[in-house]
């Protein structure tokens, strides 16, 4: 329990007032001596007064209830089993600079970056220049394409254009619902000149996993590669 200790001091004003001793007055033809005499300083406590020498402060409990305002209770607990969550299940394609190059001069159309945040999923797309008029698409799917959902890219300016390559970016909220175990899946779609090219991340689609179930993929992943590298060593 907090509390508050004081100790008050009382004094008077005739506590700091000088007393003088009376001058002693000679004659006028003899010469003046003036004695002063200073008294020492007085102080009262307290308890001279029968006042107490402490105070004491009692600080109750609150009366009203603590306000919380309702945004940050509804915000998001650090507990282990709230540590699931969607993570992308693919490398930056552009994080290789030759290969990306080399798949864009064979596919004609690329995934370049891709970033998740807040369940939201944007990125930048690169396509060859092959004609003035084009159009570029994400195709989505939430349930392992039993439907699937077009987003349209939008062109974006490069800060040192270039006659070979345009640049083209996307952003998509994911659903909030989204059902354990499963997964988000897309490909860019590349339209021009009448012809149609797809980036579908060497046929496997990019995908964005739960955590736990990406841990448990590359696990599997892990195991299939030792026993074939264990067939491999018998033949």
């Amino acid at each position: 329990m907090p509390t508050d200790m004081a100790l008050p001091l009382f004094l008077s004003q005739e506590d700091f007032a000088f007393r003088r001793s009376p001058q002693d007055r000679s004659p006028a033809s003899s010469c003046h001596e003036h004695t002063s005499k200073k008294t020492k300083k007085q102080v009262t406590f307290a308890d001279h007064r029968g006042l107490p020498l402490t105070r004491v402060k009692v600080f109750s409990q609150f009366k009203d209830a603590i306000h919380i305002p309702h945004s940050v209770r509804l915000m998001p607990s650090n507990r282990d089993d709230d540590n699931d969550e969607l993570v992308l299940d693919f490398t930056q394609p552009a994080s290789d600079y030759v290969l990306f190059r080399q798949n864009l001069d064979r596919k004609c159309v690329c995934l370049e970056n891709c970033v998740l945040k807040e369940r939201t999923l944007a990125g930048t797309v690169k396509v060859k220049n092959l004609s003035f008029e084009k159009r570029v698409r994400l195709r989505v799917t939430f349930d392992s394409w039993e439907s699937h959902s077009d987003v349209e890219c939008a062109y974006v300016k490069d800060s040192y254009p270039s006659a070979y390559s345009d640049t083209f970016c996307f952003s998509l909220a994911l659903p909030r619902l989204l059902a354990p175990h499963r997964h988000v899946e897309f490909a860019v779609c590349y339209q021009v000149a009448g012809a149609e090219y797809w980036d579908s991340n060497h046929g496997h689609n990019y995908r964005i996993l739960w955590s736990k179930d990406k841990g448990h993929r590359h696990a599997f992943r892990h195991e299939e590669q030792t026993q074939m590298n264990r067939k491999t060593k018998r033949c």
